[in-house]
């Protein structure tokens, strides 16, 4: 039977201004101001998402919706030829509509959105702070690390073998090597949450309710 995966605290633990876990709750209150707010507000949303990874990570952002060109292209012509309406090309008996199109190119940008504020994810916590910082936000009050069967172990040992995936003519190889270096794994330890960490989260979640619903 294989090892069970065991979290290992590194040499050095990477450093931040913040707690990882805080930083975590901020992006995920950042999506959920994106869904289901008025118009105008998720426009912003959505110049904002792609803006501020633009600047931040721009090399990561074009990697990253590179991935997604083939589902970007799927949205698309999902939504454009699948969604009832006028005919874009009135002389054709068929094809994309004008709601559909202007219903594509809303999900592409929000695909796009999404993508962005992966990045910018990434880049405030790479793999093993965001591993800890996880498991923090799920469990606040602890100061314990990550179990072998935690969701932010599994989560890390996923993200890792997906970053480093070869090619697929190499898959035969890589599976062969997959289970040497699975038994561990390093995890940047996240001390339990503070007072000040607390009222940051709660004074974010007061901002996007009143994002939401003002």
């Amino acid at each position: 039977m294989p090892t069970p995966l065991v979290a290992v605290p590194p040499a050095s633990a990477c450093r931040l201004p913040v707690h990882g876990a805080t930083l975590l709750a901020l992006w995920l209150m950042w999506l959920l101001a994106g869904q289901g707010v008025a118009a105008w507000r998720e426009a912003v949303w959505l110049a904002l998402s792609p803006g501020v990874a633009l600047l931040a990570a721009p090399a990561h952002l074009w990697r990253l919706l590179r991935r997604l060109r083939w589902l970007c292209l799927a949205v698309l012509i999902t939504f454009a030829f699948g969604t009832p309406g006028r005919l874009l090309i009135p002389d054709l008996p068929a094809g994309p509509t004008v709601e559909g199109v202007s219903a594509a190119l809303h999900a592409a940008a929000r695909l796009a959105a999404m993508a962005a504020c992966v990045t910018l994810l990434f880049r405030m916590l790479p793999l093993r702070p965001l591993a800890g910082a996880l498991h923090r936000l799920l469990h606040p009050f602890g100061a314990a690390p990550p179990g072998p069967g935690s969701l932010a172990l599994r989560l890390l040992l996923v993200l890792r073998d997906l970053e480093r995936t070869p090619p697929f003519a190499g898959w035969r190889g890589w599976l062969a090597a997959a289970g040497a270096d699975q038994d561990t794994i390093q995890v940047d330890p996240c001390p339990a949450l503070g007072r000040t960490d607390l009222s940051v989260i709660a004074a974010g979640a007061c901002a996007l309710a009143l994002w939401s619903f003002a």
